[in-house]
């Protein structure tokens, strides 16, 4: 048992020796490898050591690798292709999220205007004078055409007319004072 338990740590200690010469032999020649592809020499480190990382797993059938070198090299590129792949699907879910954001700000900045632009509306309407409220509200919420309005307020079409030409005038002027100037750009 003694002589199995020697033989075994002997090979360990074999596969462990190769390793260390494979490590020493390629790891510059494969940092350059990787550095020509990725020009980033903190990815190609890590490409590198998830390379090693590979081999020291496998390292007790290093010695049944027929061309070590190419093994090595394809090793290499796959770990750079896997990484490429992931840095692509990583930038687009980034592209995604930065674009769902910014639709998600653009809607609620949006909306924000909107109430505050709606509300100030409905303040200019509310401080028309009764008889020109009255008129708005029965043109522009219940639709009616001016002789409508005029027969309903016993009123001439053409002072209906003036109205709704001062209330338009009153309502814009009162959101040109009210709007909030970063509503502008």
């Amino acid at each position: 048992m003694s002589h199995q338990h020697d033989q075994s740590e002997q090979y360990k200690d074999v596969e462990t020796q190769l390793f260390t010469e494979l490590f020493r032999e390629y790891e510059q020649r494969l940092f350059v490898f990787v550095l020509r592809i990725l020009r980033s020499e903190v990815m190609a480190q890590d490409i590198v050591q998830e390379v090693f990382l590979k081999l020291w797993s496998i390292k007790s059938r290093i010695a049944d690798i027929e061309n070590i070198n190419a093994f090595l090299y394809k090793l290499a590129e796959n770990k750079v292709y896997d990484h490429l792949r992931h840095a692509a699907v990583e930038k687009k879910a980034r592209e995604e999220l930065w674009h769902r954001i910014q639709n998600s700000i653009q809607d609620h900045s949006q909306t924000l205007i909107d109430r505050e632009y709606n509300a100030i509306i409905e303040t200019a309407i509310d401080r028309l004078p009764p008889q020109r409220k009255a008129v708005y509200h029965l043109s522009k919420r219940e639709g009616k055409r001016h002789a409508q309005i005029a027969e309903a307020l016993k009123i001439s079409p053409n002072t209906v007319k003036n109205h709704l030409s001062e209330a338009f005038k009153q309502i814009g002027l009162y959101v040109r004072q009210n709007l909030s100037s970063w509503h502008l750009f």
